[in-house]
């Protein structure tokens, strides 16, 4: 039986997508606000970005905005379930 998604914390998002493939950036200061842009050098052979709001590395970032990430960097289900 497949895990379901589950909300995660941003350090384990961030940890889980370097994991997966280590190009993947994040850029702190290129954003407005609290805001801080995932961003992979080479997906479908152009650079993709997505604004993230973070307000510590402890944020909880919900079921919603981890499918956004998985479907614009094209990531397969298992790298964002346990």
């Amino acid at each position: 039986m497949a895990s379901r998604l589950a909300p995660l914390k941003y350090r384990d998002l961030v940890k889980r997508l370097r994991k997966h493939d280590p190009r993947f950036e994040v850029w702190e200061n290129r954003a407005k606000g609290s805001e801080r842009m995932l961003y992979h050098p080479d997906i479908g052979g152009r650079p993709q970005s997505f604004p993230l709001k973070c307000h510590g590395d402890s944020t909880e970032i919900r079921i919603g905005m981890l499918r956004a990430i998985m479907r614009r960097f094209q990531l397969p289900r298992d790298v964002m379930t346990s």
